[in-house]
């Protein structure tokens, strides 16, 4: 192996004669580490190691020794005449003293010995510079592009342009970025247009007059900067050694002052200019990427329209921007409209940055080719480009929705593992699908590799035959990574899914105050949700944000006269993080108050509601038969229950949860906490003393109760559930303690289909509504409030919502 890995890099060191541009890249790598170690060595005084070179008591640094050994490699690289083998050990030396130099830049840098302090790491910095720069000449890359040189006037002008770019980006504090741009004129570009560090030359002279950019710039170098710059210094660290905790030479950062500068006359010319085409250009995108997805899939599925299209593209035709017959360019054009509807900003930069380098390319084709620019339809696809490219930038500002932070880290992880499944599992398939016999692994891993990653069919693989299924298969598995990667690129941003102790203690006043009006009240105390209160938190909406839906649960805490400004702060919070708002369980009033806010509603569960009276026959008869055969009912409050029995009752719900029978409907999520002292916990024994059901109830109000939890074993069957429930209605009814003053029951949700088995008490049957705000959001509705809240909606019922749902508004 290692003589085939020297064979290969003589070979093309040979090739590209470039043999002594490795030799000093590996003598200065050599060089670095080396005396890295021999300075740790020394730092740590090992008794081993010979320590530093002080003939007479003078220390001698190591750059000294490169200086020498870099003027007799120079020197002698033009003075030698020698063959390649007295010029090769020529570049080692010269290598190996560019180490010994660049490894004490920093002491030549500030002119004192920062060896092991904090500035002492620019050393480093310079060393892996210098590796990057010479590792990039050695992989044939050439400065500016190779526009450096030219026999042209545009090649020098596009090198002086790349120059600018290069010069810009180390304005702004982007040295790395810079330097590497020399190189790489795509990383100058790309940093050049990008913001400025805070304390670069380039804020200091253009952000002190625009705070909010300079904000922008101080929390991008908090955010990603900073995560990244610890992951360059743990590396570093490891390689070269921590400096000491302590720099004395450090100075503190000066922090430019910023000053609020009223706008120019052209400033506000052009707000008053663009402010009123912010939404219809928001709205023009919107729709043509969705026209775009409808052209695109139509034309996909009819035979004749894909042929032609495909046949006029392939010639002097060029279509418009996501224009094409075929199902990847409908998807990713469904996608990009529905996320700049929900005004993401990274569906913004990705479509304008797409739509640009269309544009050019659009233009290029229209210029370059020969007779492309006597064809209508070519200026008509420029012409709708370069309009859906003016709405963007137009709109802008409307694109204001920030994705999740670890969005860009979550689309690449995606991007990575998504084509290696696919392009195996694409190479399975086509391995074992191949008609031109023998199959090869080789060949069809290859032909899986570009029809997976590139969507293409233009390339042509002899020897590869497979069915038309096969291929069909292939492109549907690209179509699912496409939409992986953009959809994790697009991730709305998670709520907060924790209660604070302040907003729980502010609701549980709320409750006391107004709790007696929703049966469901009290669970705005669960703890896995958040809470949007109206200004002056008279009312809060308790929510959760589960798959970009933000659902809200139950009617809102507090006076009905606040609910309108808490639902509509509400609103304003899920728009501005690209949420679905939705509402699970909510009641007659407070879905009124939703659909004045924009809602629509319908029928989602019902809920039997008991007034407390003389029990009917039925039950009376059940109560008789159960405890003859020797069942009991305890019933307690949550402050008699000693901690070993909470454990025992914790121990039984959980294992009733997951191998018996659970009570649907919404649950507190909690049992035996301190902070429920109204909790109400009732569970049937049977004749040996063991618990077979288990029922607890939270407040409604001051007079009622609420079923939180449902729990039996499976062999006892229902009669001990209908036991409890019959035995907390007696006693509610004869005010037993610990039931005294209760004179309303809530069942919480009934299940579909099971609404009979409640009709022995005959109870009051409440309607609960789901709230949506789109019907073409209400299948992504329903399965977020089926996660979230235990909302079951029968299959005829949903589907009988979906169709009688009424059709909302369609807003860009």
């Amino acid at each position: 192996m290692v003589h085939w890995l020297g064979d290969a890099q003589g070979a093309q060191t040979s090739d590209t004669g470039r043999v002594q541009l490795f030799l000093l890249l590996a003598g200065l790598v050599c060089s670095f580490l080396f005396i890295r170690f021999s300075t740790r060595m020394i730092r740590r005084q090992v008794s081993w190691w010979p320590g530093n070179v002080q003939p007479g008591g003078m220390h001698i640094h190591h750059v000294v020794f490169g200086q020498v050994m870099m003027i007799i490699g120079g020197v002698g690289a033009f003075g030698v005449r020698g063959g390649p083998l007295a010029h090769d050990i020529l570049a080692v030396v010269f290598g190996m003293g560019c180490g010994l130099v660049l490894d004490e830049f920093a002491l030549v840098l500030h002119l004192e010995d920062v060896y092991w302090k904090e500035e002492g790491r620019r050393s480093v910095d310079a060393v892996i510079l210098s590796v990057a720069v010479i590792g990039l000449l050695l992989a044939g890359e050439a400065p500016l592009g190779g526009y450096v040189g030219g026999t042209s006037a545009g090649s020098y002008v596009v090198a002086a342009l790349l120059l600018g770019f290069v010069v810009l980006c180390l304005l702004k504090g982007k040295v790395w970025t810079g330097l590497l741009g020399v190189m790489v004129p795509v990383l100058a570009v790309v940093g050049a247009v990008r913001l400025a560090r805070p304390h670069s030359p380039w804020a200091r002279w253009r952000y002190t007059s625009r705070p909010r950019r300079m904000a922008r710039a101080e929390r991008r170098e908090e955010g990603s900067r900073r995560r990244v710059m610890a992951a360059k210094t743990a590396v570093m660290d490891a390689v070269a050694g921590a400096p000491n905790p302590v720099s004395l030479t450090k100075r503190p950062q000066v922090v430019p002052t910023v000053v609020e500068v009223p706008p120019s006359r052209l400033e506000l010319l052009l707000d008053r200019v663009l402010r009123p085409l912010h939404g219809p250009g928001a709205v023009v995108a919107v729709w043509y990427l969705r026209l775009a997805a409808v052209v695109d899939l139509v034309t996909g599925l009819v035979a004749p329209l894909r042929d032609r299209a495909r046949a006029a593209a392939g010639g002097e035709y060029v279509s418009a921007f996501l224009v094409s017959p075929g199902f990847t360019g409908a998807a990713l054009a469904f996608v990009l409209s529905v996320s700049l509807r929900r005004r993401k900003r990274a569906a913004w930069l990705l479509t304008t940055v797409a739509a640009f380098a269309y544009t050019v390319a659009i233009a290029i084709a229209v210029g370059v080719v020969a007779g492309a620019h006597r064809h209508p339809v070519n200026w008509v696809s420029l012409a709708l480009t370069s309009v859906l490219l003016a709405a963007l930038l137009v709109s802008r500002p409307v694109f204001n929705v920030r994705g999740e932070r670890r969005n860009v880290a979550v689309g690449l992880i995606s991007l990575v593992a998504g084509a290696a499944v696919a392009v195996g599992a694409g190479t399975l398939l086509v391995y074992a699908t191949d008609q031109d016999p023998p199959a090869q692994w080789g060949p069809s891993a290859r032909y899986a590799t570009v029809r997976t990653l590139t969507l293409s069919a233009l390339i042509k693989h002899p020897g590869i035959r497979v069915p038309w299924w096969a291929d069909l298969a292939i492109n549907l598995i690209s179509v699912a990574l496409l939409l992986l990667v953009v959809l994790a690129f697009l991730r709305a941003p998670r709520g907060r899914a924790r209660l604070q102790p302040a907003d729980e203690r502010r609701l549980r006043a709320l409750l006391q105050d107004d709790g007696g009006r929703d049966s469901f009240g009290y669970f705005a105390l669960r703890r896995d949700r958040a809470v949007c209160w109206s200004p002056g938190r008279q009312a809060a909406i308790v929510h959760r944000v589960v798959n970009g839906v933000t659902l809200a649960a139950g009617d809102p805490v507090g006076p009905p006269s606040a609910w309108p400004a808490a639902v509509a702060h509400w609103l304003d919070t899920a728009r501005s993080h690209a949420w679905v708002a939705a509402v699970a369980h909510a009641g007659d009033g407070a879905a009124g108050v939703y659909t004045a806010a924009g809602l629509h509603g319908l029928e989602s569960a019902v809920e039997p509601v008991i007034e407390v009276g003389a029990l009917p026959a039925g039950p009376v008869e059940l109560r008789r038969t159960m405890t003859a055969a020797g069942y009991a009912v305890v019933v307690r409050r949550q402050h008699e229950l000693a901690e070993e029995e909470w454990v025992r009752l914790r121990q039984l719900a959980e294992a009733w949860r997951q191998h018996g029978r659970a009570g649907g409907g919404v649950q507190l999520g909690r049992l035996g906490d301190p902070a429920d002292p109204g909790y109400v916990v009732a569970e049937c024994r049977d004749g040996h003393g063991r618990t077979c059901a288990l029922l607890a109830f939270v407040p409604w109000g001051e007079d009622g109760l609420t079923l939180a939890m449902l729990r039996h074993d499976r062999e006892s069957g229902h009669g001990p559930v209908d036991l409890v429930l019959t035995e907390v209605l007696l006693r509610a009814y004869t005010g037993a303690a610990p039931l005294t003053g209760v004179v309303r029951v809530s069942l919480n949700l009934a299940p579909a289909g099971d609404e009979q088995a409640y009709e022995a008490y005959r109870p009051r049957w409440a309607l609960r509504h789901l709230m949506y705000e789109r019907r073409a959001e209400l299948p992504r509705v329903i399965a977020a409030a089926a996660y979230a809240e235990g909302l079951r909606l029968a299959a005829a019922r949903s589907a009988r919502a979906l169709r009688t749902a009424p059709r909302a508004r369609l807003r860009a």
